[in-house]
């Protein structure tokens, strides 16, 4: 059969439009410490937290959107199922408030790093260092402090869309900014908690520094930059102790308080953004929803082929 011009300029659009729909309602993992957003674990309902510590991310993707499914962290074994349950989401969110021990066996790195194909966003860098999945070359992680000004590598880049620069790429307004846990406790908590740990070593080969702050560390302390967000291609290998090849897109996307003395571990991740911070947050999502999966790759190669042919004949 003869295809005509037209046809074929007609079939290369529509499989063009197909891989470059904008992101809308997605289907969303969210793995944490926290069952629902109104069932904190047993160790932060103790420490009087009334829902989830990190209910304050689940709310603004479900404002925007999204369908939320809270997914519970926990280290090894890993079924079959659990990886087909996860590999079937639009996006895979792991939340500040985990354990970084689920993220260290050999068997753990392999299913975060490899066997999960889905994009995957980390929001926590405790769980990223050489030590765990290894998208940082070293564990040197010290806290932010105060108000949290970005340096962004490339403003042109869809997370910074409508971010107010300076003359010198950084962030006009806050980011994020130190937090208590005073709306989320029955009784008032003005305990300022940490701020994000930043991980001051670089990030692996291969991937992408989008931005950067400034966090003190060091004995005596000097002030160093930290990676604060970051893009991984899928193919590649992670610097932890057994190298994994990454198996799906990758985002690093620091975000969530780290816990003060008094306030357990899994009180850890409340929300710490400012309004700039928060749109960076549903910036970020919707690129790694618009990140082709394999198979729209394949047809988008597909329409640039059936171009080429077009300007051929």
């Amino acid at each position: 059969m003869k295809w005509s011009r037209g046809l074929v300029a007609a079939l290369c659009c529509m499989l063009l439009v197909f891989v470059s729909l904008p992101a809308s309602a997605a289907d969303v993992a969210w793995v944490s410490f926290h069952s629902a957003d109104d069932m904190p674990s047993t160790a932060a309902a103790t420490a009087g937290f009334t829902n989830a510590p990190d209910i304050g991310y689940t709310t603004a993707l479900a404002g925007a959107g999204h369908n939320v499914t809270r997914v519970l962290t926990h280290g090894q074994p890993f079924t079959p199922e659990e990886t087909d349950a996860l590999n079937a989401f639009d996006l895979v969110i792991v939340s500040r408030s985990v354990p970084s021990g689920n993220f260290q066996d050999a068997d753990e790195t392999v299913f975060w790093n490899a066997s999960i194909t889905a994009p995957v966003m980390h929001m926590g860098a405790y769980g990223l260092r050489n030590s765990r999945l290894g998208m940082y070359t070293g564990g040197t992680i010290p806290d932010s402090v105060g108000p949290v000004h970005l340096t962004v590598n490339n403003p042109s880049h869809p997370i910074f869309d409508g971010i107010a620069l300076d003359g010198s790429n950084m962030t006009v307004n806050p980011y994020a900014d130190s937090v208590d846990a005073s709306s989320l406790l029955p009784a008032p908590n003005n305990v300022v908690q940490r701020g994000i740990s930043i991980v001051t070593d670089p990030i692996i080969a291969g991937g992408h520094v989008l931005a950067t702050a400034p966090v003190m560390t060091g004995d005596p302390p000097m002030e160093v930059a930290g990676t604060v967000i970051a893009y991984f291609p899928p193919g590649l290998t992670t610097a932890d102790g057994t190298p994994d090849v990454l198996g799906g897109h990758r985002l690093i996307f620091l975000s969530g308080s780290r816990e003060n003395s008094g306030l357990t571990s899994e009180g850890s991740g409340i929300y710490d953004l400012s309004q700039d911070g928060g749109a960076m947050f549903l910036n970020a999502v919707d690129f790694m929803l618009a990140v082709p999966e394999p198979a729209s790759a394949t047809l988008l190669l597909l329409a640039i082929a059936g171009f080429g042919m077009l300007r051929k004949r």
